[in-house]
């Protein structure tokens, strides 16, 4: 918060200083009108492509958390399809394998989902998956029940272990799309506040408050550009609710679903 404050604040600060110090006299106010339409329409076309970098930047970033959240949601309901399937699995399997189910989404929440934030995975939460696919991988291939809940579980495993991956992959930011729109929307940026004093800005106090609230609102938009570019972190970042609440639906589950 504090460092887009400044961000914001440094814009309009150098913003006033250049338009004070560049701009245009009075007396030159009505030297180029001629030119006016043609700077009109430079500006115009600047403008545009800065709205259009925008906007195509907020959908990527929307649809990347929107998948994200929706991959969490499935991963979730994979681990608790797993655990149904327990119910007629043999012991000593069964309980180490709800163990390990019930500790899965708790290291998911608590360790894995903060270093997500920084772009890296937690390696507990690797091991508890693999202890997972080695216990369900030997359990017997008879009778028929234990043999359809272990393929079953196997299955649904390896949906478990594809989705973490794109959470993983999903963590280290912005695909080449998603970074060209963000370089764009930050020179679009740049190129509305630059462009003025270049074809000679006049130095007028309202002209200066113009330019500093137009440098102040851009800073902003940037500022909350780049807080966007990763899922798990920033103003929109996708919250761990999915596995917090599994938590507590397999909590509910009865320990004894079989013989």
């Amino acid at each position: 918060m504090w460092t887009a404050l400044v961000i914001v604040l440094a814009s309009v600060v150098v913003t006033a200083v250049a338009c004070i110090l560049f701009g245009r006299s009075r007396s030159h106010e009505q030297s180029d009108d001629r030119d006016a339409d043609s700077r009109g329409f430079l500006g115009a076309v600047i403008s545009g492509l800065f709205i259009v970098a925008l906007a195509f930047y907020v959908v990527i970033v929307w649809e990347e958390n929107g998948a994200a959240e929706d991959n969490a949601s499935r991963e979730a309901a994979a681990v608790a399809d797993v655990y149904w399937q327990t119910s007629v699995m043999p012991q000593p399997q069964r309980d180490l394998i709800r163990g390990l189910l019930t500790e899965y989404p708790k290291l998911v929440a608590e360790k894995e989902w903060p270093q997500l934030a920084v772009g890296e995975s937690d390696q507990e939460t690797a091991a508890a998956l693999s202890s997972l696919h080695a216990e369900i991988l030997s359990l017997p291939a008879s009778p028929d029940e234990v043999k359809s809940a272990r393929e079953r579980a196997v299955e649904r495993l390896r949906e478990i272990t594809d989705l973490r991956r794109d959470r993983i992959d999903s963590a280290s930011g912005l695909d080449d799309t998603g970074n060209l729109m963000l370089i764009g929307t930050i020179v679009g940026a740049v190129a509305m506040v630059v462009f003025p004093l270049l074809i000679g800005f006049t130095a007028r106090r309202r002209h200066v408050l113009q330019m500093c609230l137009t440098a102040a609102v851009l800073a902003f938009v940037c500022v909350l550009c780049l807080g966007m570019t990763q899922p798990f972190d920033g103003m929109l970042r996708v919250d761990p609710d999915s596995f917090t609440s599994l938590t507590d639906e397999l909590a509910g589950i009865p320990v004894e679903q079989s013989r």
